[in-house]
């Protein structure tokens, strides 16, 4: 299975963080904090997102979904990062922001899975 296939198995890919701390020398102290901090800030990007359609401004939507995209990229949360690069195509394929709110379902089927992306990456590895 692909990390563009359905958010149906594990939602978040642990050898992206294992990775990325080998790459910052084994330092699990700052990876600690990253997650902490994308885990904080998870909630905050969704919430954006439906500000940024209900309010019809394509620039602060297109950058809460980036910020989204690139984010849960960076810590491995794969459900996200695939549902936020289809939102992403979906703004660009969009006429103008006044079509934004049509976008709604797609805001509303990310934050199905905040979550339980929380509670993945929340959760220690045995």
């Amino acid at each position: 299975m692909s990390e563009y296939d359905e958010c149906t198995d594990s939602l978040v890919d642990r050898t992206v963080l294992t990775e990325l701390q080998a790459e910052l020398g084994g330092d699990h102290a700052i990876i600690s904090a990253f997650v902490r901090n994308y885990v904080a800030l998870l909630p905050w990007r969704v919430s954006r997102l439906h500000r940024a359609l209900e309010n019809l401004d394509m620039e602060d939507a297109m950058d809460a979904v980036l910020s989204l995209k690139t984010s849960s990229h960076m810590v491995g949360a794969i459900c996200m990062n695939r549902l936020a690069t289809e939102l992403e195509i979906s703004f660009r394929l969009l006429p103008n922001a006044d079509h934004l709110n049509e976008l709604g379902p797609q805001v509303v089927e990310i934050e199905q899975f905040v979550f339980g992306t929380i509670t993945e990456l929340e959760t220690p590895i045995l």
